[in-house]
Parts: C-alpha cells; sequence; structure tokens
C-alpha cells in the first residue's frame, strides 16, 4: 500500500522521504507558490500523483478551476467532487465527469470516485453504480455517518471498524472488484490500517495524521492512538515544526510498520 501524508509548507522538502506519492490539495496550489512549484517539480520527476476535490477542506471549487489544476498538475488520479454522505449527489457528479469531462483529461488521468451513502448498503450499492459507470479507480472515506451504527461508544472506534467492516462486506459478499485500485481517504485512528495486509486490492491511502500528532509533541505506540489530533493541517501549514520533527519521523516510520 501506497503513502501519503500531506505535509504543511515547513516539511515539503521531506516529501520524497516521507511519501511514496503526492496528495494535491488543488486550492493550496492558487495560495502558495512554493505549493505549486512543489507539484510541478514533482510532475517533472514523475512521481506518482493524486489529486483532491477539497471538500474534507470544506473547499467549493467551480469545475473550470478543477479542470485548470488538473491542466497544471496532470495528477495520475483526480477524485471527483462527492458530497457527504450522499449517494445520489455523489453519482451524478461521477456520472457527469465520466461523461463530460474525461475524454478532455491529459493523457494518464484517471478518474477516482467516492464511496458516499448513509448506512453500508447504500455504500455497497454506490461502489457497484460506479462500478457499472466505468471507475476503475474508487475510494472509501474515512467518516461517513454510516460508520457510527456499530455501537462503539467511540465515534472514532466506530469510524474506524465502520470502514473496516464496509470493506468486508464488499470482500464477503463478492462485490468488489479485486483488480480496481481502491484508495482509502485519510484515518480516524492509525491502528486501522494495521487489518488491510491480507487485502491487496487497496492500493494507497492518504492521512496526515502522523504529521499532526507528532506536531502536538505526541508519539505513536505500538497499539496506535485513541484520540484524534486537536488540529487539522491548516493550522500548521506555515509554521516552523522543526523542533518536532524527530516526533514526526517517528510516527511517521511507525505508521509504514502498521501496514506492513
Amino acid at each position: 500500500m501506497k503513502v501519503s501524508h500531506e505535509l504543511p509548507l515547513g516539511l515539503m522538502h521531506h516529501a520524497y522521504q516521507f511519501n511514496d506519492y503526492d496528495y494535491c490539495l488543488p486550492h493550496l496550489i492558487d495560495q502558495y507558490d512554493q505549493y505549486r512549484t512543489f507539484f510541478q517539480k514533482s510532475r517533472l520527476d514523475k512521481r506518482f500523483i493524486i489529486m483532491d476535490n477539497g471538500l474534507f477542506e470544506g473547499v467549493v471549487h467551480t469545475i473550470e478551476d478543477l479542470l485548470e489544476k488538473i491542466n497544471l498538475v496532470h495528477p495520475d488520479i483526480f477524485i471527483v467532487p462527492d458530497a457527504w454522505n450522499d449517494s445520489t449527489t455523489t453519482l451524478r457528479n461521477a456520472k457527469s465527469w465520466m461523461i463530460n469531462y474525461k475524454q478532455g483529461l491529459p493523457e494518464g488521468v484517471n478518474l477516482m470516485a467516492v464511496c458516499q451513502g448513509k448506512d453500508i448498503g447504500e455504500l455497497i450499492t454506490t461502489y457497484q453504480t460506479l462500478v457499472d459507470l466505468g471507475y476503475t479507480h474508487i475510494a472509501f472515506n474515512h467518516s461517513s455517518i454510516a460508520y457510527q451504527s456499530l455501537g462503539h461508544n467511540q465515534s472514532l472506534k466506530n469510524s474506524m471498524y465502520g470502514r473496516m467492516e464496509f470493506i468486508r462486506r464488499l470482500v464477503e459478499s463478492g462485490t468488489i472488484r479485486k483488480t480496481l485500485y481502491h484508495h482509502l481517504l485519510g484515518c480516524s485512528l492509525p491502528q486501522e490500517f494495521m487489518a488491510y495486509s491480507d487485502w491487496k486490492f487497496i492500493k494507497s491511502v492518504d492521512t496526515s495524521n502522523p504529521i499532526l500528532v507528532g506536531a502536538e509533541g505526541i508519539r505513536y505506540k505500538d497499539n496506535g492512538i485513541d484520540f484524534k489530533p486537536e488540529h487539522k493541517l491548516e493550522h500548521y501549514f506555515e509554521m516552523d515544526l522543526s523542533e518536532r520533527l524527530d516526533d514526526i519521523i517517528f510516527n511517521v516510520d511507525k505508521f509504514k510498520q502498521y501496514i506492513k
């Protein structure tokens, strides 16, 4: 499983050391010249790149803006716009991008769609519909209302076990297409990734969790953690985290151990 950790500006020179591929947040391209330059160099260096659509960050892009960023970066994968817990809107967007925009994308850019829904059954149906629409790259998000029905008294554990249960049901029902490219969007608790070693159809994950936990001066334990970092990446984006670098590197290395 390839891993990428979104990094603040002060740590982006560690990206090739920390990450197997680069994960691009398109709204940052306009905000920071250093960020834009990094991804232009990443493309020149023929790094694998996945470009997000901004949903998790709360950024709403126009289609024209997204197409501009795709043509600038030439990502290997672009995640088409989805909507939290909303299968109908997500599938409508997925169909629109497949029909109206795919043919005009730069050569080598694959479209990825995210499974969204209000319960596990709806997530499974969404997955199957995405396959029927022709998607060969599909993502499973880490935060869905569907995951909160498992009954744990901590929402983070529900999110962690909920995604695992969703994927397990895809496998158990024979719905999963093991030849497709599957991606894990973010994480609730990093120990989740200890569970995926036998599921080789999961090809990549992105998460800033090791960076954010390290930025708080905390190191992962062998069995993971039981809390969510206080701040998101944007809080640290322009900060100097050199004093926390040892903790961050420790967590990045420990995360790699989790996924083995």
